[in-house]
């Protein structure tokens, strides 16, 4: 039986935010032995274990649940500078530089009297840092029927995005706001240019596949920012977050995969998945030893 042909994105793997916040983090643990973190560093489960198990301990409350001076993690996606207040102890700051460059931005608009809209899901701890330096003075949009029904009470008005947020997303509220009644409008197209590469390319890749894998955590905004844009161009666009998830049925008489993942997504992963879909594929006619794994 011949192999399925398998396409995996260019734009795979960690990217450089992510990749840099695990690398000071390896450091911290090796020199520290433990170290506490504002929930996970990044979104993966798989990774996420894999430094717990390290001593990267994950706590909601750094100020009650970090012990006075003890060294503590600052996430990927940042945090809100107000909760450090008054805090003690050895701050390892993790914050992607793009989320850092966004929080700088909307801190200006702050002190400057604009009414920040902040692109993106108020559920995200990125978004609600943003939304925390912006204080009462922003709100958060996620789509463009919301952005359509907003009203606004500042004649100033400024929009960012979540670094991971839809980049057709961001433009179609852009577009929506511009339509209100207002004196000045500044944008700041704040998405990760990573981010996007990923999105074009992924739903490109979907396009001409039989079916398409997306690899990442469930609770990785980008990707199921990623996965919802496989979908749009491929209903046979599964979200998995390893190989153990794959199930025959994703496959079954598709002579093509595509594969991406999300930003958070270690490259590991990527290998096994195309490992399972091999056997899968090599040991089919046989009622398949190997393939045994994937459920059916």
């Amino acid at each position: 039986m011949n192999k399925r042909k398998i396409v995996v994105s260019s734009n795979s793997g960690f990217c450089f935010g992510v990749k840099r916040a695990l690398d000071i983090a390896q450091a911290a643990l090796k020199k520290k032995g433990k170290v506490y973190s504002l929930g996970p560093i990044i979104h993966n489960p798989q990774v996420v274990r894999d430094f717990s198990e390290k001593g990267l301990k994950i706590v909601k409350d750094i100020n009650r649940a970090v012990p006075e001076k003890a060294a503590f993690l600052i996430p990927s996606h940042g945090i809100n500078p107000e909760a450090l207040l008054n805090k003690k102890g050895a701050c390892i700051d993790t914050t992607c530089p793009l989320v850092s460059r966004v929080q700088k931005i909307v801190k200006d608009l702050r002190r400057r009297g604009y009414l920040t809209v902040i692109v993106g899901d108020r559920k995200h701890p990125e978004v609600k840092a943003l939304a925390g330096i912006a204080g009462r003075n922003s709100v958060v949009l996620k789509d463009r029927k919301k952005a359509g029904a907003l009203k606004l009470e500042s004649k100033k008005i400024a929009v960012v995005s979540q670094t991971t947020a839809s980049f057709s997303s961001f433009k179609e509220i852009l577009s929506e706001i511009a339509k209100k009644d207002f004196t000045e409008l500044v944008s700041f197209n704040t998405v990760c240019r990573n981010a996007i590469d990923r999105q074009k390319e992924a739903g490109r890749i979907a396009g001409r596949v039989g079916a398409m894998l997306v690899i990442g955590g469930r609770q990785s905004a980008n990707t199921s920012r990623l996965a919802d844009t496989c979908r749009s161009v491929n209903k046979n666009t599964y979200h998995i977050e390893s190989g153990k998830n794959l199930k025959r049925k994703f496959f079954k008489g598709k002579k093509s995969i595509g594969i991406a993942t999300g930003a958070s997504t270690p490259p590991d992963a990527i290998k096994e998945v195309v490992k399972k879909i091999n056997e899968a594929t090599t040991y089919g006619a046989k009622r398949r030893k190997s393939c045994g794994r994937i459920d059916p």
